[in-house]
């Protein structure tokens, strides 16, 4: 996606060529309160399904297109039509799919998360009221039970992922409220929530019994933060760039909090792990691939790529990668 002259342009490229096959553009103003400062997004990643694309726009728009044609399904303005939450640098959280139904986060006084049907856009069902910020949704499974879990501008919340009930709620906050780094979650219960400056970064161990979730806190930290950027776990390690106006790029122990180390070079880097390797960009455009383990990091390949700011997280199907920043995309081959 990307916007024009006050419209959200939803597009569609050839995946070999880079060749447009359509484009869908609407009418999408900026609400009062939105600002440009950070760019005009948008910012959410496309929910793709198998005959339909959901995406959410900067200024609150779900829209639901055909895959084959872009052809308009159905949308709903969530500002407009739900009272929904005006942030100041636009909608970011991603539409998330769950047994059928696409999860949006909403906010304002009447809504928090709500629950749509692909089909035709109908509200399957509402949660209670909640802020809501700008970091996407995930589900996790805890103990049997399936949970949502987002973040407001000052806890991280989860609710019933099957009717949005209310489960529970942990603080998280910072001096801007603004939570912008997805929360990760593994197997052995441990949720990492992070976020920006002095909110620092915790660990909660999440257990549930009888529809009642426990959460107890494992450690947290001040000097691992996070902004809205993103981290990935491989093994009992999340790899992430850590710090604020100065990041490195570091391996953090999620049981104990401990930093095992730190590389520069890197500076708030997006990353994605396949095969043995960790692939990022960071902000500075630079892509690059690389081993990474508790012991330190390897850098494979490096290549300064694009021009400064550069955000979305890479793309890998099969051997070919997709990256890109404000401007452009790129497809590299990395077969070889």
């Amino acid at each position: 996606m990307y916007r024009k002259e006050g419209q959200d342009v939803i597009v569609a490229l050839n995946a070999d060529t880079g060749k447009a096959k359509w484009e869908h553009a609407y009418d999408a103003a900026p609400n009062e309160g939105n600002t440009d400062r950070f760019g005009t997004g948008p910012n959410a990643t496309p929910l793709v399904l198998d005959d339909r694309i959901i995406t959410l726009g900067f200024t609150g728009i779900l829209q639901c297109v055909e895959r084959a044609t872009g052809k308009p399904i159905w949308s709903h303005d969530l500002v407009k039509e739900y009272q929904g939450q005006v942030l100041d640098f636009g909608s970011a959280a991603s539409p998330l799919l769950y047994k059928g139904n696409v999860i949006a986060l909403v906010g304002g006084e009447k809504n928090g998360i709500m629950a749509f049907s692909p089909k035709d856009g109908s509200v399957v069902w509402k949660s209670e009221p909640h802020t809501v910020n700008y970091a996407s949704p995930i589900v996790i499974n805890v103990d049997g039970q399936d949970q949502i879990v987002f973040f407001t501008a000052s806890d991280v919340v989860a609710v019933d992922a099957t009717n949005g009930k209310f489960l529970w709620s942990y603080p998280c906050t910072n001096q801007y409220k603004t939570n912008a780094t997805d929360a990760i979650w593994g197997e052995d219960n441990l949720l990492w929530v992070a976020t920006q400056l002095d909110g620092g970064t915790r660990v909660l161990r999440l257990s549930q019994k009888d529809g009642k979730t426990t959460v107890e806190k494992v450690w947290e930290s001040a000097k691992v933060k996070l902004f809205h950027w993103n981290a990935i776990r491989i093994g009992d390690y999340v790899y992430a760039s850590i710090g604020d106006k100065v990041t490195l790029l570091s391996a953090v122990n999620i049981k104990t909090g401990e930093v095992a180390w730190k590389e520069r070079g890197y500076h708030k880097a997006n990353c994605i792990y396949a095969d043995g390797k960790l692939i990022l960009l960071d902000e500075n455009g630079v892509l690059a691939m690389a081993k990474v383990s508790p012991k330190g990091m390897e850098t494979l390949a490096k290549k300064e790529l694009f021009e400064k700011p550069a955000w979305t997280v890479p793309t890998l199907v099969g051997d070919q990668l997709y990256v890109r920043d404000t401007k452009e995309i790129v497809a590299f081959d990395l077969g070889a």
